[in-house]
């Protein structure tokens, strides 16, 4: 759970890079996340405690804590990324240390790893945006719920006409970067109708009409939700 005045993950981190004890309870919130990651690279089940690989993931999640630029992306990304590179540093060590035989071929190897290796991070960005999505989604419906909306509402609100949810996109996009609006919108929890009005030049009905999806957007904006995709997406894809 994230502390009540901290929004974002992110700001989570930013936090746990000068508070030590933030730091530990950010990694031991975090476990099932890492074990997920090295678990997905490895194929095997493994258990903190006893395999080498949970403990270098977890050092590679705190470097990730201390090294994350907010500016460059998502958290859980950069810190997979970190996770991923730390474990395969570890089996390639672990491989040059094991003894090999006269008649090896390390050319071939080379090529072999080098050719897995690009398949291998391939798959890998392939499973990692899913996977960020997934987390998102997971993120995003506890975000929308503090508003009383769920993502069900939402799926049923999303206007189907491309025109009209750009419309509402640039409502939110207005409300979100305009601290007044925004300011308004958090402490009633109703669209500022009468300024948007003004600005805009919409009637008040049809505003009124796209409140859930508005204040909805207004969420993924501030929130940073890349991977929902929301803005340019018709209805069904939000299932």
């Amino acid at each position: 759970m994230l502390h009540a005045k901290i929004k974002t993950l992110e700001d989570a981190v930013m936090l746990a890079r000068k508070d030590k004890k933030e730091s530990e309870r950010l990694i031991n919130d975090f476990k099932p996340f890492i074990a997920s990651v090295i678990q997905k690279r490895t194929g095997k089940y493994l258990e903190y405690g006893t395999d080498d690989e949970l403990s270098i993931g977890l050092i590679a999640f705190h470097e990730a804590i201390k090294s994350y630029d907010k500016n460059k992306g998502k958290f859980l990304s950069f810190a997979r990324l970190v996770i991923t590179n730390r474990v395969i540093d570890y089996y390639r060590k672990q491989s040059r240390n094991k003894t090999i035989s006269l008649e090896y071929d390390d050319d071939a190897e080379d090529a072999c790893s080098s050719l897995l290796d690009k398949q291998a991070l391939l798959q890998y960005e392939l499973d990692s945006e899913e996977e960020d999505r997934k987390f998102e989604i997971i993120e995003y419906t506890k975000a929308l719920k503090k508003w009383g909306i769920s993502f069900n509402d939402l799926v049923k609100v999303s206007p189907k006409q491309e025109v009209l949810r750009n419309e509402y996109k640039k409502i939110a996009v207005l409300i979100a970067g305009n601290q007044k609006l925004l300011a308004e919108l958090e402490k009633n929890k109703r669209l500022p109708i009468k300024e948007l009005e003004k600005l805009l030049s919409l009637h008040r009905k049809k505003i009124e009409r796209g409140r859930i999806y508005i204040i909805a957007l207004v969420v993924a904006i501030i929130n940073r939700f890349n991977f929902l995709e929301l803005y340019g997406r018709e209805q069904g894809d939000l299932k």
